[in-house]
């Protein structure tokens, strides 16, 4: 591994007979577009098997995730046979147990568990990020760069705007903030308003002698969100 660390590798796995495989796919890109979209690039898994050297070469100089769909562990292995051990190795199948028996295989029509699993999933897949770049940091330096081997699918989603004070803020990946917070079914109204801020927190960091301020503004956009949206 080289002393630099640009970005941390997700390999999710291909397989589509299970819905824990369209779980650790959605799940990857929630982490890509929104929780990490700063330290993270996913690998194509069916490329990388296939012999594509680009895709190989990164999982040998920088730390990488597999995240399996069921215990065969096919980008586990397919990973370590090519490119040597991996820093992670995460089974959808362990994480969330029986809860996919009520998810399906395809994202199209997916329902709250579908919605519920890959928020899971992502946030489990995100702290596995901080634990390998945490464990990085004190024999190398971690940057945030756009080093080689991005995959296309990995550029994050634009963020949103509000304004606050007058002034402009954008916070990276809101609509995706905001979706999430529907999922969750918080409120767009004032009852929901603390907990919206909250959600927004994790992502943007809001100073405390202007969250009402945020509030404010937060719920504004989020409640033009789910109207756009249709979901008031």
């Amino acid at each position: 591994m080289s002393a630099e660390i640009t970005k941390v590798g997700i390999i999710s796995c291909s397989g589509e007979a299970i819905p824990e495989g369209t779980i650790s796919r959605l799940a990857t890109r929630r982490v890509l577009e929104l929780l990490r979209p700063d330290v993270t690039v996913t690998l194509c898994l069916p490329l990388f098997l296939s012999g594509n050297e680009g895709e190989r070469n990164f999982a040998k100089t920088h730390p990488t995730i597999t995240i399996d769909g069921c215990e065969k562990q096919c980008a586990r292995w397919g990973t370590e046979k090519h490119s040597g051990p991996v820093n992670g190795a995460l089974i959808v199948s362990e994480i969330l147990g029986t809860q996919p028996a009520g998810c399906h295989r395809s994202s199209r029509g997916a329902s709250q568990a579908d919605k519920e699993s890959v928020w899971a999933v992502a946030e489990r897949i995100a702290a596995a990020v901080d634990g390998v770049l945490a464990d990085a940091a004190p024999t190398g330096t971690v940057v945030a760069g756009t080093g080689g081997g991005q995959c296309a699918c990995s550029s994050p989603v634009p963020g949103g705007s509000i304004t606050v004070k007058g002034a402009k803020v954008t916070i990276a990946g809101l609509p995706l903030i905001f979706e999430q917070c529907a999922e969750r079914s918080i409120p767009a109204d004032d009852s929901g308003s603390t907990a919206l801020l909250e959600v927004v927190k994790i992502y943007h960091p809001i100073p405390p002698k202007e969250e009402a301020e945020y509030r404010r503004a937060l719920l504004a956009a989020y409640q033009n969100f789910r109207r756009d949206a249709r979901l008031t």
